[in-house]
């Protein structure tokens, strides 16, 4: 009886194990119930305004190419401010979806350079990414032909990790697409017949022992990829004039007239 009972407590602990890994791992597929957020508080930059305003109040005198721009693990910052500025000049509309607007948790320390202290973070960038798509997609202000996706750091590894079709151009920086310790994260994901341009420094404080790798070493067969390499230590790419122009050319080159 005492083997019965201890055999059906270990079955219950085991089970118990289970559950509680189902719930604390963090997979992609999370409660969308509230991605709508990062879309209704989101910042658009539209050409000849320097000024950011929600999606609901966009006003344009015709359809504009849209790059949907992933901020980092900070939220919005001058980084995000500057390229939303930068790109909506060339005459680009910028929509940086906002991430905390459904979630309070950052998963960074901004001070000790440290990530990983919300994995959940990861799968609900994804799902904006995806939200943002498919509003973009039904926006009178939007050129649906060209619809490019652009991320730093927290939002590059998203903009690197996704599988969706349909952007003219990926545009990956503050990551270097390298993680040996975990394959979801290892490698640039979108179709290979996507344009990928990738922007990174020669050295990034933010790597660890596992992401000490470059977005090259993962361009493959891929048709379309190019790297520009930073020299030097940094992290944010706006303040390099030449990450600006290669991302304006990038745009250039791969948008459909």
């Amino acid at each position: 009886m005492k083997t019965t009972m201890s055999t059906k407590l270990s079955l219950l602990l085991v089970l118990l194990l289970l559950v509680l890994g189902a719930t604390c791992s963090f997979a992609d597929d999370g409660d969308e119930s509230n991605v709508s957020l990062s879309w209704d508080k989101a910042r658009v930059y539209v050409p000849g305004s320097g000024k950011a305003v929600t999606p609901d109040k966009v006003k344009v005198a015709k359809p504009a190419p849209v790059i949907i721009y992933m901020h980092g693990c900070a939220g919005f910052n001058s980084e995000s401010v500057d390229w939303g500025e930068y790109l909506s000049s060339l005459g680009y509309t910028v929509v940086q979806p906002d991430s905390f607007a459904w979630r309070s948790e950052s998963n960074c320390d901004t001070k000790v350079k440290k990530s990983g202290l919300f994995p959940k973070a990861h799968g609900m960038r994804l799902q904006e990414i995806k939200y943002a798509l498919e509003e973009v997609r039904k926006s009178p202000w939007a050129d649906r032909n060209n619809i490019f996706l652009m991320g730093f750091s927290e939002g590059g590894t998203a903009a690197a990790r996704t599988k969706l079709a349909g952007f003219s151009g990926v545009i990956i920086t503050g990551w270097r697409c390298t993680n040996t310790k975990n394959p979801n994260f290892d490698g640039i994901f979108a179709p290979k017949e996507t344009p990928v341009l990738t922007v990174e420094w020669n050295k990034d404080d933010w790597q660890t022992e596992f992401t000490k790798g470059s977005c090259s070493d993962k361009f493959g067969d891929r048709p379309k990829a190019t790297q520009l390499l930073l020299p030097g230590n940094g992290h944010g790419v706006y303040d390099q004039v030449k990450a600006r122009d290669a991302v304006a050319q990038f745009i250039k080159d791969n948008r459909k007239q």
